[in-house]
């Protein structure tokens, strides 16, 4: 109970408000002595349990009180001794007093250290500044004193003897935990200092914490872990395999090569010098081997993808040193290295077994596909490879090589790997097969039976049809073998020898025959014998077409390394494995061939070259030293008779090729791929001098914007910089559908990210720098978007509607826009209206709504009239019909309609309709306070400029756009009480003190009167809208009993305006056509609403006089 109590005094006092660096020192120097540890600390005579528990249960607490509250005050100024108290808490010293105490201190230390080094989490503390060269300093000591070996200890102090089944459940949970962090500092310690590098604070990695040396050390350590516990009476090796797990899982287990200057760690080639030394240590060491069937019990019950992987990397690892290029492998001799290496391979995996894990491991990766088995014939690499597979596979005896070799000839007679394996996979596969082969005695009932099976003959078909000659000469090498090792050789066969040699040559020389076309089989029958050897000896005459191969397979039958002698020197059971440094090294060069096998100088997988047509030599005039020094120049002058125009002087031309506007690089120029994520949307609308980025981003950013809506942030993210993009662009390379698609994109824009689009575009339309037309696109936008998200009708967009006249009422295009002149263009477009435009559809279908509904309560009250409507026929109902790739086309084939990103009417109020209002009465009066000073100082102020806020249309399509959000935001819970009667007092004012301002002589070629006249239309509009709504929603009530005189005000100028227009007075100096019909229309819908509103509510009827 001491080493409890005293961490709770630390922990307790650690808690209490910032300690002084005395205090702080004695309390962890008495904690220190009191655990045993201290620099004068007498060691302990034994240590119980409870003690060791109370070491996990509250140091953790105390190292992060220290690591989190404490030590960023004092880290600073603490002297050498303060500071190596403070880590004797962290990383104690490794000294054999005590040592089970520091270890489990470094065990907590291994479980709490490595989770500062985590990106912090949102409400979780973070490692503060001062403490992360500290916290390195304090993983480096750690990993350099205590390892895996120590923890094993400190968590199995029974060194392997099994205890109760409970805690060793426990214990293994707790040692699982322990690998998942000790293999995790690296990863995190490099991760944690790129990301504290983007913060500005750069710190250099510890050298011991990199990934290459951090594991080197720790498979050793692992090395000597193994090599303590296999001394042991009865080993528990549980815990070892599932290091071994654990550091295949993070892929140190690899079947590639060593390579001694890569980064990247290897288990094997840290594993395997210290394993070879302890397998066969030297003579005068008195240390014992190991086990023989100690390494088999760690590495046979892996599971099978983990055994599978080790087996082909080690067969790699084992042969990769394992001959000298100085003392080659030679074919036709057994090699005691061969043989050495076969038993270090059977120490580790055991003894070959038919059909056991390691079996199947060692099989597969000889019949592994895909290049993964493939040979050349310098590869002694592949090729002492091949001889150790074989080498193992005999030492289970004629079982278990009549086993291997049926799973060889199975695929090596398969006609589909005989068709479609690349020659280098052949040929390993047949060296494979030839030395398996050679280890049955000749002439072998079991060879016999095996040469005769169908299946084996017909495989000679398959490669004797190979396009490849290199692959046939496999198959004739390996039947001729066969026939040797199965059919003995008669008298006549010896006598003619001689004689069939000399008829083959005879034939070679007087034949000029494709070899390819030529009988491969000669027979030379024997009378009175049933079987026939093979005999193709002079087809290995010669170079290339794999003739070197064969020669090279015929030399390796009958080699059993298994005869070699092995010698006495300690050393070569090292297998050229000594202690690889981690430095770059210079890796052995293949042997050369010797002249028996030398090859070609063409690859024998490749096919033989077809002989090469002469090329034709190029006309090149060779010319003097004298020719050579003439520059060549133009004429120095041209006749004066002459009409040809003088040559250019090299300096021009030099000028004209240095010129970078003529370098237009047409080639070079990367092709614009269609945006699928958005900033690919952005990147490609900030390339606004490339016509190619723009027109693909336009053409696209609509759909995309829609698709991206609610996939999470990333269009939230950058909403708002595409939005200030596409207002910024302009028309400068005459795009097709230009403005359309440009407004299209702003429309779902702020359809699709309301709360981050909306509120900037608000602001955005009171600044001067843009132009009256970015000013209407912004307001189509807002009112495009709020009645997309309150479900209603969004009209279509005028590329989707644009109709076509009949072809035989028009001009060709060419002609039509060389005689059309400004008197063929409608009024009303100078006017700004266009009855294309989606803001005018909107506005004109509401107005129309709206008045209608006056008429149809007109007619219900008329007798006469209610009849002829219910007798009326009811007009036939037609299908649908829509342009193709039209918007009201897509919106016809949906059936349900995507639910909107957030009802309007929630975010009406806030974000859309009392922003624009609050902002224009701010623009209006400071607008209205420069005026004044201006009257005042004797300069008159004038507004210029195209983007002027003030002007009648910009006035209009404002109200226009106010208009048809309130349309959409009739349900808004803020409808009443605040959105009404704030757009209300707008329009009126508006409407009868328009203009602001003293008119100016003429804006555009328009008349004054006229321009007054869309304003006060346009107040009309929304001042009906308002009535309109809130006679739906409450009968009026609201306005009649908070705004009396708001309303009262709004019936008496709607009067006026209907009394003028229809006397054929001068309101805004009444206008004829369109606007002059419209305003007296909205004068008395207005005029209407507000005498229902009288009506209901009698007291305000008796005093409008209604």
């Amino acid at each position: 109970m001491a080493f409890a109590s005293s961490l709770k005094q630390l922990r307790d006092f650690l808690r209490l408000p910032t300690p002084s660096q005395e205090d702080l020192t004695f309390q962890i120097s008495a904690t220190l002595s009191a655990l045993r540890i201290h620099p004068t600390s007498l060691p302990p005579s034994s240590i119980s349990s409870t003690d060791l528990k109370a070491l996990a249960r509250y140091l953790p607490a105390v190292q992060n009180l220290l690591l989190q509250d404490v030590l960023p005050h004092f880290v600073s100024i603490l002297d050498d001794r303060s500071q190596e108290l403070v880590r004797g808490l962290f990383v104690p010293q490794k000294k054999v007093e005590g040592l089970d105490i520091r270890r489990n201190i470094a065990l907590v230390s291994y479980l709490t250290l490595p989770s500062y080094l985590n990106a912090p989490k949102q409400g979780q503390p973070t490692l503060p500044k001062p403490m992360r060269s500290f916290l390195l300093s304090l993983l480096d000591a750690l990993s350099t004193e205590f390892m895996l070996d120590d923890l094993y200890y400190s968590i199995f102090p029974n060194e392997g003897r099994t205890t109760k089944e409970g805690k060793d459940g426990v214990k293994t949970l707790q040692w699982e935990d322990v690998l998942r962090s000790i293999v995790s500092i690296p990863a995190k310690t490099g991760n944690a200092i790129g990301r504290w590098e983007l913060e500005g604070d750069k710190i250099d990695a510890p050298v011991t914490l990199l990934t290459r040396l951090y594991f080197d050390r720790l498979i050793r350590r692992l090395e000597s872990l193994l090599y303590e516990i296999s001394q042991c009476p009865s080993p528990d090796v549980t815990p070892l395999r599932l290091v071994i797990e654990k550091l295949f899982n993070i892929g140190l287990l690899t079947s590639q090569s060593p390579n001694t200057t890569s980064r990247a760690p290897s288990l094997l080639f840290s594993l395997l010098p210290p394993l070879l030394l302890h397998l066969h240590p030297p003579s005068s060491s008195p240390l014992p081997p190991y086990p023989p069937t100690f390494l088999p019990s760690v590495f046979l019950p892996l599971p099978s993808s983990t055994l599978s992987s080790l087996i082909n990397a080690l067969t790699t690892h084992l042969s990769f040193y394992l001959i000298d290029p100085v003392n080659p492998l030679e074919p036709h001799k057994s090699d005691e290295r061969i043989k050495r290496a076969v038993q270090v391979f059977q120490s580790i995996v055991g003894n070959p077994e038919v059909g056991s894990e390691a079996w199947q491991a060692v099989v597969q990766s000889v019949v592994a596909k895909k290049g993964k088995s493939s040979m050349g014939l310098g590869d002694w690499r592949g090729h002492a490879r091949n001889r150790l597979i074989v080498g193992w596979i005999a030492q289970g005896g004629d079982v278990a090589v009549k086993a291997f070799i049926e799973i060889i000839i199975d695929t090596w007679t398969d006609p589909k790997y005989v068709k479609f394996s690349m020659f280098s996979e052949q040929f390993s596969l047949t060296h494979v097969l030839l030395l398996s082969l050679s280890l049955l005695p000749t002439y072998s009932p079991w060879l016999t039976q095996l040469s005769h099976r169908s299946r084996f003959i017909l495989a000679f078909q398959s490669y004797l049809s190979h396009p490849d000659p290199s692959i046939r000469r496999l198959g004739m090498v390996v039947g001729e073998i066969m026939s040797e090792l199965t059919i003995p050789e008669t008298e006549e066969d010896q006598s003619e020898k001689k004689k069939q040699e000399d008829e083959i040559e005879e034939l070679r020389k007087g034949l000029e025959v494709d070899e390819d076309n030529m009988d491969k089989t000669p027979k030379t029958t024997t009378p009175g014998s049933g079987s026939v050897r093979l005999k193709f000896k002079g087809m290995w005459e010669g170079t290339g077409d794999g003739r070197e191969e064969s020669r090279w397979l015929r030399d390796n039958v009958g080699v059993n390394d298994a005869n070699a002698r092995i010698g006495d020197e300690d050393e070569q059971w090292l297998l050229g494995w000594k202690d690889i440094p981690s430095t770059s090294t210079a890796e052995p060069q293949p042997i050369p061939i010797s002249s028996q096998g030398r090859r070609a100088t063409r690859p024998a997988s490749t096919k033989p070259s077809s002989p090469r047509p002469r090329k034709k030599k190029p006309k090149i005039i060779m010319l003097d030293p004298d020719q050579q020094n003439d520059p060549l120049s133009g004429y120095a002058s041209s006749s004066s008779s002459s009409s040809r125009a003088p040559s250019p002087t090299p300096e021009y031309l030099d000028e004209i090729a240095a010129d970078p506007s003529l370098g237009l690089d047409e080639a070079n120029k990367k092709k614009v791929k269609r945006p699928v994520y958005i900033p690919q949307l952005v990147a490609l609308l900030k390339e606004r001098d490339k016509p190619e980025s723009v027109e693909m981003g336009l053409k696209w950013g609509e759909g995309l914007v829609r698709a991206k809506r609610e996939f999470g942030v990333e269009l939230a993210e950058n909403a708002v910089g595409i939005a200030l993009m596409v207002l910024g662009l302009n028309d400068n390379f005459d795009i097709e559908d230009f403005e359309e698609k440009k407004q299209g994109l702003l429309n779902a824009l702020v359809a699709c990210a309301p709360r981050q689009v909306t509120p900037f575009l608000c602001e955005q339309y009171f600044n001067p720098q843009f132009s009256l037309q970015h000013k209407a696109s912004i307001l189509t936008a807002l009112a495009m978007g709020a009645r997309e998200l309150a479900g209603l009708s969004v009209p279509q967009a005028p590329r989707t509607n644009r109709s076509v006249d009949f072809p035989s009422k028009i001009l060709p295009p060419i002609l039509h826009n060389k005689y059309i002149s400004s008197a063929d263009v409608p009024s009303n477009r100078l006017l700004g209206y266009d009855p294309d435009n989606q803001l005018d559809q909107a506005i004109d279908g509401v107005r129309n709504l709206i008045l209608s509904k006056g008429a149809r309560k007109g007619e219900e009250t008329v007798p006469e009239l209610a009849r002829e409507k219910r007798l009326r026929v009811g007009e036939v109902r037609r299908p649908k019909v829509a342009p193709v790739n039209s918007l009201a086309a897509s919106q016809m084939g949906q059936l349900v309609q995507p639910p909107p990103v957030v009802p309007f009417k929630d975010i009406a109020a806030e974000i859309f309709i009392m922003p624009l209002i609050n902002r224009f009465w701010q623009h209006f009066q400071d607008s209205s306070i420069r005026e004044e000073r201006a009257v005042m100082m004797g300069a008159r102020y004038r507004a210029a400029g195209a983007g002027i806020v003030l002007s009648p249309m910009a006035m209009e399509k404002f109200m226009m756009a106010l208009a048809l959000m309130l349309d959409a935001a009739r349900y808004s819970p803020l409808w009443l009480s605040v959105i009404c009667p704030e757009a209300l007092e707008l329009a009126v004012t508006i409407g009868i003190r328009h203009p602001p301002r003293p008119l100016l002589s003429g804006e555009d070629g328009i008349d004054p009167s006229r321009a007054e006249a869309q304003v006060l239309s346009a107040a009309l509009e929304l001042t009906l809208v308002c009535l309109d709504i809130s006679v739906d929603v409450d009968g009026g009530r609201t306005l009649a009993m908070d705004k009396s005189a708001l309303v009262m005000a709004i019936g008496e100028w709607a009067s006026g305006v209907f009394k003028v227009e229809s006397e054929g007075g001068e309101v805004s100096a009444g206008q004829g056509g369109r606007i002059e019909g419209k305003i007296k229309a909205e004068a008395a819908g207005v005029v209407v609403k507000v005498g229902e509103i009288g009506e209901k509510w009698g007291r305000m009827g008796v005093e409008m006089g209604f």
